[in-house]
């Protein structure tokens, strides 16, 4: 129930920000005060960042950078007009506090010119970026979530590594037990024959009770080394059970995250 409901709140968290349209704003660069076209995402800034390069990539366009922002080229803001803006992308993290949110901002300069106030476009540009953000944000959310799934698969794939292999150690600890409580046995019974030589040789032959307590004493030193042995192996196997334990506790916490990162998927409308 606790798993839902966290589902139910992350849900309800970020709809109002995946809703949420574009906005004009302000910027303050270098002490001048721009006017901008702003958009909130949540998700955390460098993937933000990746996820407007790459869209921009697709579209031919190649990234350069100037102080803080991610500049591109030409670009056609508006696609019913043949006005090309270079476009100045600022992204920040809306706060230290709310890390996973991310403020987009998008600064038109028409095409050529230098980032000054007074070659900044006109609010009708503006008007253009703020639609271009629009248009460019679902397929942030999508680039955004797609991340964060790959992510996840990825610990996923690294997390079932790891309890392969501590499942095939668990299999050579528990044959490696097999074999000592073997060892030990065998030891016993050889100790049990030893003994019942001990018991028919005559007190007088003492050559003979020296050879039978010597084989006697080999036979005790390696009861005492297959009792480490058992010993140790057994730790092993208790330490590899917790260690497994631990490998599925986290294997069902990432396979939860996951998924409840592909309903998000479903739940925002937004299509892989």
């Amino acid at each position: 129930m606790r798993k839902r409901l966290l589902v139910v709140v992350l849900v309800s968290f970020i709809l109002p920000s995946l809703r949420a349209q574009s906005y004009t704003s302000n910027l303050t660069f270098q002490k001048n005060q721009y006017t901008v076209a702003g958009v909130q995402v949540p998700f955390e800034e460098d993937v933000v960042t990746a996820a407007v390069v790459d869209y921009m990539a697709r579209k031919g366009f190649k990234d350069t950078r100037y102080k803080d922002f991610v500049v591109f080229r030409s670009v056609p803001l508006d696609s019913n007009t043949a006005v090309f803006s270079d476009a100045y992308f600022i992204i920040n993290r809306k706060s230290r506090s709310e890390k996973d949110i991310s403020i987009i901002n998008l600064l038109p300069v028409k095409k050529g010119q230098t980032l000054l106030p007074a070659n900044v476009e006109d609010s009708s540009f503006i008007s253009s970026a703020i639609v271009f953000l629009d248009s460019l944000k679902p397929y942030i959310l999508n680039y955004s979530l797609q991340q964060e799934i790959l992510g996840k698969q990825a610990t996923l794939g690294k997390v079932k590594a790891k309890m392969v292999n501590l499942k095939n150690d668990s299999g050579d600890i528990a044959k490696k037990i097999r074999g000592y409580e073997l060892d030990l046995l065998e030891n016993k019974n050889d100790q049990d024959k030893q003994t019942r030589e001990l018991n028919n040789i005559s007190t007088g032959d003492q050559s003979a009770l020296a050879k039978a307590h010597k084989r006697m004493d080999k036979l005790l030193n390696k009861q005492t080394d297959y009792e480490k042995k058992l010993r140790n192996a057994k730790v092993d196997a208790y330490k590899n059970k917790k260690d497994l334990e631990a490998q599925q506790s986290l294997f069902d916490k990432e396979s939860q995250a996951s998924e409840a990162l592909k309903r998000r998927q479903q739940n925002l409308g937004v299509t892989p």
